[in-house]
């Protein structure tokens, strides 16, 4: 009996339990409120606590072209400090952004050094081919397919190498404005950073 007794008790002491508020406005403008939340969509639907406090608020509704902005947003903010984390763990000084630059280059122009002398050495060789062929005109013979086949094959590499050479020109190029955007950002985080 004494624990019935005790258990009346306790429920009776309980704080007496309110269903949730919501509010929301409807379709006409008009603030609402009901125990129930609204069938369908309404605008700034809340759920509020006993003493009129909003414990849940419905965010307003994206459509999927602005949540696939706001996603794009949110991995460029996420990439962005990714990026200023690396430069700032990469480098002491602005200084060492210049090195580095100068030593991509001296690697690229080395390449392009390399190309060249490829380029004039398949010259030399076209040029052969293009003798042979010279005489063998003036001796009123017919080219042979394999020299032909040769002296194509001579003009596709020309073509390549002259293709890559431009390619190697702009990775210059484009080395340069990196660093030079790298500096700037390394020395904005820097003057913000405190010492």
């Amino acid at each position: 009996m004494r624990y019935v007794l005790v258990l009346i008790f306790a429920v009776l002491c309980l704080p007496s339990y309110a269903a949730p508020v919501y509010r929301w406005v409807d379709e006409t403008g008009k603030v609402q409120y009901s125990d129930k939340p609204p069938a369908g969509q309404s605008k700034a639907l809340m759920e509020l606590d006993k003493s009129g406090r909003i414990r849940k608020g419905n965010e307003p509704q994206l459509s999927p072209v602005e949540k696939a902005e706001l996603e794009e947003k949110k991995k460029a903010e996420q990439e962005r400090r990714r990026t200023d984390k690396a430069l700032l763990q990469s480098f002491s000084k602005p200084e060492e952004i210049d090195l580095l630059r100068d030593r991509q280059v001296e690697a690229v122009q080395a390449g392009i050094q390399t190309n060249r002398l490829r380029r004039e050495a398949v010259i030399k060789r076209a040029d052969q081919q293009q003798q042979q062929v010279q005489r063998l005109q003036k001796s009123k013979r017919a080219v042979p397919a394999d020299l032909q086949a040769g002296i194509d094959v001579s003009q596709k590499e020309i073509e390549d190498i002259d293709k890559l050479l431009m390619a190697q020109q702009n990775e210059i190029v484009m080395i340069h404005d990196r660093a030079a955007t790298q500096k700037k950002r390394f020395i904005e985080l820097k003057n913000v950073q405190p010492n």
